[in-house]
């Protein structure tokens, strides 16, 4: 692995880290949360790694991951 993509990989982790709690869907915060976690990740994605391939799918992945653990409090299936 490239020290780039362990950058990548390290900074997804932090990503998921420090977004791995969504509320449920149709609460208030619900929209809030998602609006900081693409903020976040557009930061990570555009600007730290100048749209690196593997910036790009792997924190859009934890972005829509976080959308089914979202829904999965919400009683939603997965």
């Amino acid at each position: 692995m490239t020290s780039e993509e362990n950058g990548i990989m390290r900074d997804a982790f932090y990503y998921l880290r420090d977004h791995n709690d969504p509320p449920a869907l149709g609460t208030d915060a619900c929209a809030d949360f998602f609006l900081n976690a693409a903020k976040d990740m557009g930061t990570l994605v555009s600007v730290t790694w100048k749209n690196h391939p593997l910036a790009q799918n792997l924190i859009l992945a934890i972005y829509e991951y976080l959308d089914v653990k979202c829904k999965a409090k919400a009683g939603g299936a997965s």
